[in-house]
């Protein structure tokens, strides 16, 4: 019997498994790592020896863990040592917060911030040069608001990037200016953001290092138990291994390298491919649609003239993939636009490599061809709901692409209708980290809400689907005997709760292989 008894017991709980054979329980037994009973608290109670942990958990609910398809975690990591200003409600709280860490940082040190928002203001107005000035003049500031391509600058930025009244608007991009003076007001837009972010030094390696460490715990109180890391430089890659070996990467990690790095990878190791490991290959095939630069087969409806356009041309496209199969990594490619979605597609029809599971991250503009091609395929498609949420509200899409195109832009009910597997993510720290909130944007959808999902299905991009998506449905994702013992535990069931309150579930235990590396009490 001693061999039989389990190491961890939760019982006593609402138990919701993503397993269609056995939907609900009651409680699970693990033993080392992985899940060796999902049943009734009586049955589980069979299993109880005089070391076994048993937590009850009183009716909380267990979901699988939570996976986050596309996550930057070395960029949340720098993010974490930037100013947070998304408590600010007015400009006086942003030139307090900014004050105090001025008083903390050495003259001439760079001071970078996120998160305030205008319209949570009091005074109803952007951020300008001289709120900036008035409270840090010994130290360049760059705060970017909520929506991320905008930015406000003090004075010492502006002269340290060479930005001045004779400085031209940037292709894409905007600098205000006073309409009357023509003066900076420290206002930058969409790419001329790029002017004085280009002048922020790296933070160095043992900083980005312990941020990322950092950010690594924070993602497991998220409730989040594995990660897709898309990494964005080579300094990551030996921060990885180094977090890697000294255990200080709580969550399962599959990392996913831009193409250009391919050739670096030869080195990386790791003792537990379980938790660490290079699973796939990131490849761009256009842009953004916030930027006008992701490749649609018509012209933007607001800038007739533009199309886009692809970043590769199709042989170059399937060399690089081909390069990645080669290599036994994963292609995740990236498309926007209707085109770029079609010339991957045609890339993935070209190949012969049968056994690998293609991922296309946003396929944001579709048609009914584009669908039923990526279900023939099998392609699994890789979202982030709050982008979508962003791209409507804050990039105005339906403006940017007209109404017949806008109403396919991300459609993931007919998506999953017509059989394609669709995983969540984040793309945390573009986006806010949690994905109870991304579950919360897929069902609450605003624009074009018939493509809004039930719950249940929401939850599935976050946990069986997107183990999909990576190749593992066999070892996580669900709750099922055998299975590696990833679990969350939050305090209500999403499947109960109203839908606007999804996002405010708190995650009360976070287990990964059978350890509770995050716990609320």
């Amino acid at each position: 019997m001693a061999n039989l008894s389990a190491d961890l017991t939760l019982i006593n709980t609402n138990v919701r498994t993503m397993n269609l054979q056995q939907p609900i329980a009651e409680a699970i037994a693990i033993k080392r790592n992985k899940i060796i009973k999902v049943g009734t608290t009586h049955e589980i109670n069979q299993l109880i020896g005089k070391n076994t942990i048993v937590i009850s958990l009183s009716g909380m609910t267990v979901v699988p863990g939570l996976i986050d398809t596309h996550i930057h975690v070395a960029d949340f990591g720098k993010c974490l040592l930037w100013l947070d200003l998304t408590s600010a409600q007015s400009i006086d709280d942003v030139q307090s917060l900014l004050k105090n860490k001025v008083k903390k940082t050495p003259a001439g040190k760079w001071i970078i911030g996120r998160g305030w928002n205008d319209s949570r203001f009091k005074e109803k107005r952007l951020l300008n040069l001289a709120d900036l000035d008035k409270v840090a003049y010994e130290n360049p500031v760059i705060l970017y608001h909520e929506a991320a391509m905008l930015c406000a600058v003090n004075s010492k930025a502006l002269a340290l990037a060479h930005v001045t009244r004779q400085t031209p608007n940037p292709s894409g991009g905007t600098i205000d200016r006073n309409s009357q003076t023509d003066e900076l007001s420290g206002i930058l837009r969409d790419s001329a953001t790029g002017l004085v972010w280009q002048f922020v030094p790296e933070p160095t390696a043992q900083e980005l290092a312990e941020a990322t460490a950092v950010a690594s715990q924070i993602i497991a109180e998220a409730g989040i138990t594995s990660v897709g890391w898309i990494v964005l430089s080579e300094n990551e890659l030996p921060i990885i291994q180094k977090l890697g070996a000294e255990g200080k990467l709580p969550i399962r990690v599959s990392v996913i390298v831009p193409y250009e790095l391919l050739k670096e990878i030869g080195d990386f190791k790791s003792s537990d491919k379980s938790k660490l490991h290079i699973s796939g290959v990131f490849l761009r095939a256009d842009g953004y649609l916030d930027s006008k630069t992701a490749a649609l087969s018509l012209p933007y409806s607001d800038d007739p003239k533009n199309r886009g356009s692809l970043l590769l041309a199709k042989e170059a496209l399937k060399a690089s993939v081909d390069a990645t199969l080669a290599v036994g990594l994963q292609p995740v490619l990236h498309a926007m636009g209707d085109e770029a979605v079609d010339e991957v597609l045609g890339v993935i029809e070209r190949s012969t490599d049968k056994d690998i599971r293609f991922r296309i991250e946003q396929a944001a503009v579709l048609n009914k061809q584009l669908i039923k091609r990526l279900k023939n395929l099998n392609v699994v498609v890789s979202v982030q709901p709050k982008v979508i949420a962003t791209e409507f509200t804050v990039w105005s899409a339906t403006e940017r692409l007209g109404i017949d195109r806008a109403k396919w832009l991300h459609p993931l009910r007919t998506l999953l209708k017509e059989g394609v597997k669709v995983a969540g993510g984040s793309d945390c720290p573009m986006e806010p980290l949690s994905p109870l909130l991304g579950i919360q944007e897929a069902v609450m959808r605003e624009s074009f809400n018939e493509q809004r999902l039930s719950v249940e299905q929401a939850l599935r991009m976050y946990t069986l689907d997107a183990a999909y998506c990576s190749c593992e449905e066999r070892i996580k994702g669900s709750i099922e005997e055998g299975k590696l013992a990833d679990l969350t535990v939050l305090s209500d069931d999403p499947l109960v709760v109203r839908s606007s309150k999804i996002k405010d579930i708190t995650v009360l235990l976070t287990i990964i292989d059978g350890k509770v590396v995050y716990s609320k009490r």
